[in-house]
């Protein structure tokens, strides 16, 4: 999923992520970011996520 015009996001938007990303590993899909914008690569630093969500 292309982030890079994502100008906000919160943790509805996170959890929607995670939850994707959760589904897809349990269904063997790939699911990942890609371009996060400054805005996203924060939130997934903050939660510890960035590397998980993203291609690092």
């Amino acid at each position: 999923m292309d982030l890079a015009e994502v100008t906000f996001m919160d943790s509805t938007g996170l959890t929607t992520l995670m939850d994707a990303h959760l589904l897809a590993q349990r269904n063997g899909w790939t699911f990942t970011v890609t371009r996060p914008s400054p805005a996203v690569k924060r939130v997934f630093e903050l939660a510890g996520v960035y590397g998980v969500l993203d291609e690092g």
